[in-house]
């Protein structure tokens, strides 16, 4: 179970936080609507930090702000159709109690990543049964923490830890998501 947390990862995460919240969030559909989400460009922290740390390219990365009641198209989901890893980094200063990340198994099959590839017949039936709360059991919740970063497998079962998100404007949940290519190794590679 490959799921990796790393503490105070920016030297400046205040700094790096109002740089984000001064960015346009918007929604963006894909076939699936995303609101909150505000593109990082061509700042290389975060894919610079992985890529340091790992060895591995990132694909794809975005702030996303998510208030309290804003609706999500997957509560558990994988994010095997934006590659091979997920890092998360946390840049709320005061989290509300129990946000994270919450990885599930998936009762009936005991598993906890998805085998059925991005775009099968078998992953749409698997989306179906992601909103079958009954079909769940949390195996692990990583607490959100000011300037933590989580990094796991993209094909893990996840979810944020509080369905509804919390907070308005600037006390909103926000995070950065940065998806990338490779095999994560168990332990960074500190090239």
């Amino acid at each position: 179970m490959n799921v990796q947390v790393f503490d105070d990862v920016l030297p400046d995460p205040l700094a790096y936080r109002s740089a984000a919240l001064a960015r346009q969030f918007q929604t963006v559909d894909v076939g699936a609507v995303f609101h909150g989400i505000a593109v990082c460009g061509d700042d290389p922290t975060l894919p610079a930090w992985m890529a340091d740390r790992f060895g591995l390219p990132s694909l794809l990365s975005f702030f996303r702000q998510s208030p309290e009641g804003q609706q999500e198209p997957n509560y558990i989901h994988t994010d095997c159709d934006m590659g091979e890893w997920t890092a998360i980094l946390y840049l709320t200063p005061n989290p509300a109690p129990g946000d994270g990340t919450t990885f599930w198994r998936h009762i009936p099959s005991g598993r906890i990543a998805t085998e059925t590839g991005a775009t099968s017949e078998a992953n749409l039936k698997e989306v179906l049964a992601w909103r079958d709360l009954s079909q769940w059991e949390p195996w692990r919740t990583v607490d959100a923490r000011f300037n933590r970063l989580l990094v796991f497998p993209s094909p893990y079962y996840h979810s944020r830890a509080l369905k509804q998100n919390y907070g308005h404007g600037e006390t909103a949940r926000l995070i950065q998501v940065l998806f990338g290519a490779g095999v994560l190794p168990q332990e960074p590679v500190c090239l």
